[in-house]
């Protein structure tokens, strides 16, 4: 007879899945990849800075840090910006859009009124107060996004089923573009443009009211690009850099130079030679030329990796928004995220060759106050943004 042996059961304590397989994936949530990029591009903003601007610092300022410096500043006001804006909740943006916007149509008339405004370089762009320069078309694109998400989720119908339903936003937008190329400022209503229409065509807008408006927007953008002799010029010199290489295309050309010396590896850090005196805007508009010789092109790669992740990830952020029920906070993320994106895409284009010249910063990156704290706050807006997302998401799973 056989005796049948009976093992113990043995139960083995619970191990969370996580201990096992980590969840990467939540750990990388939008917001913390939102974070990492911006911190990233602003890192390389400080540093480019820096070495772009040593040359014409010593020489204007008998300080090789001046910009430097003034730039740093301008990082730690970004963001505390960025911090106040990420603790404000939305429903204040929402209730104070059409102030912002009052506020950003004053500042443009007063950049317009002699003596008031600071012309530079043929135009006036630029408002001083005391030691600080504000430029009030940075102001007016995020205040006119501001505005323009509380008007697409206001007339949501009413846009949705035909153009008359966008004649409101039709009058803010046209004024303020008005006001942008009487500075002029045609690559802010350029950036501004796109970005609504991008908001336009998320929100819902019919493809051929869409089409329409986009045909409109690039008739506009052509007449005006002809109506005046100095952009008929740069739109010639765009098609051949070298045919007037120390005349109209003088800037262009030192721009390419700089790429070329750059190679895969670039020259290294603080070895650029275009930046002592040869490529006006070194450490502003053209920085990224810059970057580009003392990086190469290994360098541009990982510096367009960071663009790609923090657009990815506002756009995930503005997802996440329409998900739970907030539309106007969606819109407004995908509209600065456009403002960002387009920003970056035609800075990078001009100093490849690719767009005429314009006079866009790169965000995050180039010197420029006003256009830095604006960038901090669209971030702090944005996590913001992300915050309220999870908190209504909660609320309703709730």
């Amino acid at each position: 007879m056989k005796l049948a042996l009976k093992m113990p059961t043995i139960t083995l304590p619970s191990i969370p899945r996580h201990w096992i397989v980590p969840n990467w994936q939540q750990e990388l949530t939008a917001r913390r990849l939102l974070m990492l990029a911006a911190g990233i591009l602003a890192c390389i903003g400080v540093i480019m800075v820096a070495s772009a601007s040593m040359g014409i610092a010593t020489a204007d300022f008998n300080n090789p840090f001046y910009f430097f410096t003034r730039h740093l500043v301008y990082v730690l006001i970004g963001v505390t910006a960025a911090t106040v804006a990420a603790n404000i909740p939305m429903h204040f943006w929402q209730r104070w859009s059409w102030h912002i916007l009052f506020v950003a149509f004053v500042l443009l008339v007063m950049v317009l009124i002699p003596h008031v405004g600071r012309r530079i370089n043929g135009s006036a762009r630029w408002l001083g107060f005391g030691g600080l320069t504000i430029q009030p078309s940075e102001i007016a694109k995020f205040a006119i996004v501001l505005y323009m998400s509380n008007y697409l989720v206001r007339r949501q119908d009413a846009v949705r089923q035909g153009l008359g339903g966008l004649k409101g936003a039709v009058v803010v937008v046209g004024l303020a573009g008005a006001l942008l190329m009487a500075e002029p400022d045609f690559g802010a209503s350029l950036v501004l443009m796109v970005s609504l229409l991008g908001m336009l065509f998320l929100a819902g807008a019919p493809f051929k009211h869409f089409i329409i408006l986009a045909a409109g927007a690039v008739g506009g953008a052509v007449a005006l690009a002809f109506s005046a002799e100095y952009r008929v010029k740069r739109l010639m010199s765009f098609w051949d850099a070298w045919d007037d290489a120390y005349g109209t295309d003088y800037q262009l050309s030192q721009s390419l130079i700089a790429f070329g010396r750059g190679d895969w590896f670039g020259v290294g850090l603080g070895h650029s030679v275009q930046k002592l005196f040869y490529l006006p805007e070194a450490h502003t508009d053209f920085v990224f030329a810059i970057y580009a010789e003392e990086f190469g092109l290994v360098g541009v790669l990982l510096l367009m990796s960071a663009f790609y992740l923090f657009v990815q990830s506002a756009i995930r952020i503005g997802r996440n928004a329409e998900r739970a029920g907030l539309l106007q906070e969606a819109y407004l993320a995908y509209g600065m995220t456009f403002l960002i994106l387009m920003q970056a895409i035609i800075n990078i284009c001009v100093c490849t060759g690719l767009f005429p010249t314009k006079g866009l910063t790169l965000p995050f990156i180039s010197y420029g106050g006003s256009s830095l704290v604006v960038a901090f706050t669209m971030l702090g807006i944005l996590l913001r943004i992300d915050t309220e997302a999870n908190e209504a998401k909660l609320g309703v799973s709730q």
